[in-house]
């Protein structure tokens, strides 16, 4: 049997097609409007060593970058989070009691980045108050600074290059990103549906 024309599939089965990603989009914007509402904030590091003595341009780059990479992990630990509301700025009571809830708020609630080929990383916070995104992504800034040099040895110098920088509107969920994927997922269902049943007939 010859393979259905895919552009005459599509064009009989529109409607069906439209009518599929539309709800899919529907369905995954209000899936979003169900889940909490975060505001972000930004802060942007500069990771340095000072003392590279013997080291080429390009092996000490990538030592920065490997060292500002290790960090990103170091945040994650319970000893990093517990240091960062230590000092009372952030809301405690935001975080579950039980550990392994509390591991994962924390990892939903902070996320880095490491630019390729550089020491700079950066850093957002996600709240549902944005002064209290903003307070958690200064207090993390200030703790890289000042526990780098205790896991990676004095030589390592960390800066804040840039104040925090909070959104305007709620940063997660993504509205956008997830309106698209659902409306993907109801195009590719409607089409494999629509071609399901063209190789039946």
């Amino acid at each position: 049997m010859s393979s259905p024309n895919l552009l005459r599939l599509f064009l009989r089965s529109w409607r069906l097609i439209a009518v599929s990603a539309g709800a899919g989009l529907v369905l995954a914007v209000a899936f979003s409007l169900v889940q909490t509402l975060k505001y972000s904030s930004t802060v942007r590091l500069l990771i340095t060593q000072t003392n590279v003595t013997g080291l080429d341009p390009y092996t000490a780059v990538k030592s920065t970058e490997r060292i500002a990479q290790n960090l990103s992990e170091v945040i994650y630990t319970s000893s990093f989070f517990n240091a960062v509301i230590s000092d009372g700025q952030i809301d405690a009571g935001y975080f579950s009691s039980d550990e392994i809830t509390k591991r994962r708020e924390w990892r939903e609630t902070i996320t880095t980045a490491v630019s390729p080929g550089t020491g700079v990383m950066t850093v957002v916070a996600f709240h549902p108050l944005r002064a209290q995104a903003t307070a958690l992504a200064v207090r993390v800034a200030q703790e890289i600074a000042s526990q780098a040099p205790n896991y990676f040895g004095y030589s390592v110098r960390v800066q804040i290059i840039d104040d925090p920088l909070p959104s305007r509107f709620f940063a997660k969920p993504d509205f956008v990103t997830n309106g698209l994927f659902g409306a993907m997922i109801g195009f590719l269902a409607a089409s494999a549906w629509a071609l399901g049943k063209t190789r039946e007939s």
